[in-house]
Protein backbone atom coordinates (compact mmCIF):
# COMPACT_ATOMS: atom_id res chain seq x y z
CA UNK A 1 0.00 0.00 0.00
CA UNK A 2 1.44 3.18 -1.06
CA UNK A 3 1.37 5.97 1.38
CA UNK A 4 1.72 9.67 1.47
CA UNK A 5 5.09 10.81 1.74
CA UNK A 6 4.59 14.54 2.41
CA UNK A 7 4.10 15.52 6.24
CA UNK A 8 0.65 17.25 7.18
CA UNK A 9 -0.28 20.56 5.37
CA UNK A 10 -0.06 23.30 7.07
CA UNK A 11 0.83 26.89 6.36
CA UNK A 12 1.79 27.87 2.93
CA UNK A 13 0.98 24.38 2.03
CA UNK A 14 -2.33 24.45 3.00
CA UNK A 15 -3.86 27.68 1.53
CA UNK A 16 -1.67 26.37 -1.65
CA UNK A 17 -3.83 23.06 -1.49
CA UNK A 18 -7.06 24.84 -1.01
CA UNK A 19 -6.10 26.56 -4.33
CA UNK A 20 -4.94 24.64 -6.23
CA UNK A 21 -8.07 22.18 -5.73
CA UNK A 22 -10.42 24.82 -6.28
CA UNK A 23 -8.78 25.79 -9.71
CA UNK A 24 -8.82 21.92 -10.74
CA UNK A 25 -11.56 20.23 -8.98
CA UNK A 26 -14.11 21.98 -7.76
CA UNK A 27 -16.14 22.53 -10.98
CA UNK A 28 -17.04 19.54 -10.80
CA UNK A 29 -16.20 18.01 -7.09
CA UNK A 30 -17.72 21.56 -5.39
CA UNK A 31 -15.70 23.45 -3.00
CA UNK A 32 -16.23 21.38 -0.15
CA UNK A 33 -16.19 18.20 -2.20
CA UNK A 34 -19.36 17.49 -2.04
CA UNK A 35 -19.66 16.38 -6.04
CA UNK A 36 -22.09 19.44 -6.03
CA UNK A 37 -19.73 22.01 -8.42
CA UNK A 38 -21.29 23.36 -11.46
CA UNK A 39 -20.36 21.03 -14.17
CA UNK A 40 -22.55 18.41 -11.53
CA UNK A 41 -25.55 21.07 -10.94
CA UNK A 42 -25.80 21.89 -14.69
CA UNK A 43 -27.07 18.38 -15.12
CA UNK A 44 -25.08 17.73 -18.15
CA UNK A 45 -22.60 15.26 -16.32
CA UNK A 46 -24.06 12.79 -13.82
CA UNK A 47 -21.70 10.48 -11.31
CA UNK A 48 -19.49 12.96 -10.12
CA UNK A 49 -18.25 11.73 -6.99
CA UNK A 50 -19.02 12.89 -3.14
CA UNK A 51 -15.77 12.90 -1.77
CA UNK A 52 -17.15 13.39 1.54
CA UNK A 53 -19.15 9.86 1.85
CA UNK A 54 -17.52 7.41 4.01
CA UNK A 55 -16.55 5.40 1.27
CA UNK A 56 -14.29 7.65 -0.08
CA UNK A 57 -12.77 8.40 3.78
CA UNK A 58 -12.02 4.62 3.28
CA UNK A 59 -9.88 4.85 0.63
CA UNK A 60 -6.12 4.18 1.38
CA UNK A 61 -4.22 7.54 0.11
CA UNK A 62 -2.14 5.49 -2.30
CA UNK A 63 -5.76 4.50 -4.34
CA UNK A 64 -6.85 8.56 -4.42
CA UNK A 65 -3.67 9.48 -5.77
CA UNK A 66 -4.22 6.42 -8.08
CA UNK A 67 -7.35 8.38 -9.05
CA UNK A 68 -6.15 11.75 -9.08
CA UNK A 69 -2.47 10.23 -11.09
CA UNK A 70 -4.34 8.24 -13.87
CA UNK A 71 -8.43 8.93 -13.52
CA UNK A 72 -10.87 7.22 -12.87
CA UNK A 73 -14.65 6.62 -14.79
CA UNK A 74 -15.27 9.53 -16.21
CA UNK A 75 -12.94 11.87 -15.06
CA UNK A 76 -9.25 12.66 -16.58
CA UNK A 77 -5.88 11.97 -15.26
CA UNK A 78 -4.32 15.64 -13.83
CA UNK A 79 -0.59 13.87 -13.46
CA UNK A 80 0.48 16.63 -16.81
CA UNK A 81 -1.84 19.24 -14.63
CA UNK A 82 -0.20 18.54 -11.34
CA UNK A 83 2.79 18.12 -9.74
CA UNK A 84 3.54 14.74 -7.81
CA UNK A 85 3.64 16.83 -4.83
CA UNK A 86 0.80 18.78 -5.61
CA UNK A 87 -1.45 15.72 -6.33
CA UNK A 88 -0.68 14.23 -2.66
CA UNK A 89 -1.41 17.89 -1.71
CA UNK A 90 -5.03 17.13 -3.02
CA UNK A 91 -5.07 13.95 -1.12
CA UNK A 92 -4.53 15.99 2.11
CA UNK A 93 -6.94 18.46 1.19
CA UNK A 94 -9.17 16.06 0.67
CA UNK A 95 -8.80 14.50 3.86
CA UNK A 96 -9.12 17.71 5.27
CA UNK A 97 -12.69 18.60 3.76
CA UNK A 98 -14.04 14.72 5.04
CA UNK A 99 -15.94 13.61 8.30
CA UNK A 100 -13.52 11.85 10.47
CA UNK A 101 -15.18 8.22 10.17
CA UNK A 102 -16.33 6.20 12.94
CA UNK A 103 -14.25 2.79 14.11
CA UNK A 104 -18.10 1.31 12.94
CA UNK A 105 -18.16 3.09 9.67
CA UNK A 106 -14.56 1.96 8.49
CA UNK A 107 -15.39 -1.79 9.33
CA UNK A 108 -18.34 -1.36 6.88
CA UNK A 109 -17.23 0.16 4.48
CA UNK A 110 -14.18 -1.47 4.07
CA UNK A 111 -16.87 -4.97 3.59
CA UNK A 112 -18.62 -2.67 0.94
CA UNK A 113 -18.59 -4.40 -2.16
CA UNK A 114 -17.35 -2.26 -4.82
CA UNK A 115 -19.16 -0.90 -7.84
CA UNK A 116 -19.04 1.12 -10.70
CA UNK A 117 -19.90 4.30 -9.45
CA UNK A 118 -21.37 5.98 -12.73
CA UNK A 119 -23.38 2.32 -13.51
CA UNK A 120 -23.72 0.90 -10.27
CA UNK A 121 -21.87 -2.32 -11.65
CA UNK A 122 -20.23 -5.13 -9.38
Amino acid sequence: QVKNPLPPLVGKDSLEAARLFNINCAICHGSAAEGNGPISTSGKIGGIANLTLPIYAAMADGTMFHSINYGRNLMGSYAAQLSRKQRWQMVQYIRSLQPKATAKETVTMAAAPKTDSIAGKK
